[in-house]
C-alpha cells in the first residue's frame, strides 16, 4: 500500500467510507518542560477548541497527544463522557539509555492506568516499548530524525528503531519536507521488502492554524476499526508541511500567547506569588524575544533537520538497497 492517499477531490474528502484523524496535535496541557518555572506551555489552546476545530475541518475522530500527559484528554472526556468519536492518547518522551538519544512516541487509545505505567517506564525506551507491546497498545515513532545526535551510526539507529516499532509517523506538519521525505522514502523501502510497517501522519499542531491540515486516512466504519487499520498498516497519510515562514509565525504566536497568559492576573489557576514569579521571569525573557532569539532557535533547528536528513539519508538508503534491515 502506498503511504499517500488517493487523489483528494471534494468527493473523496466527503466519502463516508474514508475516516480521517489528525494523529498528532496538542492542547494547553502540553507544557514546555525547559522553562516550567515561568509557566511556559507548548500550546495555549483549550481541549474544547482543539476538538471543535478538528471536527470543523473534517476529522471524523479526534484525539490529543499532549507531552507526557493525558490531562487534556481527561478534561474533554469529563465534559463529554458520552463521546463516541474521541479517544485518549499522549506523546511520551523517552530515551536510549546508552546515548541519551530522545525519541517521541505517540501512544493511542490508552487508559489512565496505562498512562501511569508509561510515566514510570519512559526513562528507558527498551522498558517502555516492552510494556507497550505487552499491553498490545498502538504506538508510533514520531519525527524519527528530529533529535538524532549521531552518537551511533545511522544504520544502527535505524535498525534499532525498526526492531522496536511497527508504526512510523512519515508526515509531520511541523517538520521540514526534507525530513518527512526521508522517513517516507526509507519506510517505503522497508515496506517493499517485508510489508510490515504502518505509516501515519499528523499536524503536530500547537495552535489552531495548522490543526487537521495533515492527517491519517483509513477506509473503515468505526473508531475501533480505524485504530486497527493504523495497527495493520491499512491507512494513508495526507497533507503538507506548513513550511518555514508559517512555522516562524506559529512560534511568535506562541510567544505572544505566553505573554498574554502572564498578564492574565485574574487566572484562578495560580496563587498571587506564582503570578508574580511568572511576571518577573517573563520580563527577564522579553529582551531575548525582542532581539530574535525564538527566530534564531527555530531557524537553527530547521536547518539542522535539513542537514541531518541530507547527511544520513543517502547512507541509509544505500545500505537498504544492499540488504534488508535486520
Amino acid at each position: 500500500m502506498e503511504s499517500r492517499a488517493p487523489e483528494a477531490t471534494a468527493d473523496w474528502m466527503s466519502d463516508p467510507r474514508f475516516k480521517k484523524v489528525d494523529l498528532h496535535c496538542h492542547s494547553i496541557y502540553s507544557t514546555f518542560k525547559y522553562f516550567r518555572i515561568a509557566n511556559t506551555r507548548d500550546c495555549y489552546t483549550q481541549p474544547e477548541d482543539v476538538y471543535r476545530t478538528a471536527k470543523e475541518r473534517g476529522m471524523d475522530y479526534v484525539t490529543f497527544t499532549d507531552h507526557d500527559s493525558i490531562d487534556g484528554c481527561k478534561a474533554y472526556l469529563n465534559d463529554h463522557p458520552d463521546s463516541t468519536d474521541f479517544f485518549m492518547s499522549e506523546e511520551a518522551e523517552t530515551w536510549f539509555p546508552d546515548t541519551r538519544q530522545r525519541i517521541h512516541v505517540n501512544i493511542f487509545d490508552l487508559t489512565e492506568a496505562q498512562h501511569r505505567e508509561v510515566s514510570r517506564l519512559r526513562e528507558n525506551i527498551y522498558d517502555l516499548v516492552a510494556y507497550l507491546k505487552s499491553e498490545e497498545l498502538i504506538f508510533s515513532a514520531n519525527h524519527m530524525f528530529q533529535n538524532y545526535r549521531m552518537r551511533n551510526s545511522p544504520r544502527r539507529y535505524f535498525e534499532e528503531m525498526l526492531s522496536m516499532f511497527d508504526i512510523f509517523e512519515v508526515k509531520n506538519g511541523a517538520m521540514t519536507t526534507h525530513h518527512n521525505r526521508l522517513v517516507d522514502d526509507l519506510m517505503s523501502l522497508v515496506r517493499a521488502k517485508d510489508g510490515r510497517v504502518s505509516l501515519i501522519a499528523g499536524s503536530d499542531a500547537h495552535t489552531l492554524t495548522p490543526l487537521a491540515r495533515v492527517f491519517t486516512v483509513a477506509e473503515c466504519d468505526s473508531l475501533p476499526a480505524f485504530l486497527e487499520s493504523v495497527r495493520s498498516g491499512q491507512c494513508y497519510v495526507w497533507g503538507d508541511e506548513i513550511g518555514f515562514s508559517k512555522l516562524i509565525t506559529e512560534v511568535y504566536s506562541q510567544v505572544l500567547r505566553y505573554y498574554g497568559s502572564v498578564f492574565n492576573f485574574s487566572n484562578p489557576e495560580f496563587t498571587a506569588g506564582a503570578k508574580a514569579r511568572h511576571f518577573a521571569l517573563a520580563a527577564m525573557g522579553a529582551p531575548f524575544s525582542a532581539v530574535g532569539v525564538p527566530f534564531a532557535i527555530t531557524s537553527l533547528n530547521y536547518l539542522k533537520q535539513i542537514f541531518v536528513s541530507r547527511r544520513i539519508g543517502e547512507e541509509i538508503r544505500r545500505d537498504l538497497d544492499k540488504s534488508e534491515p535486520s
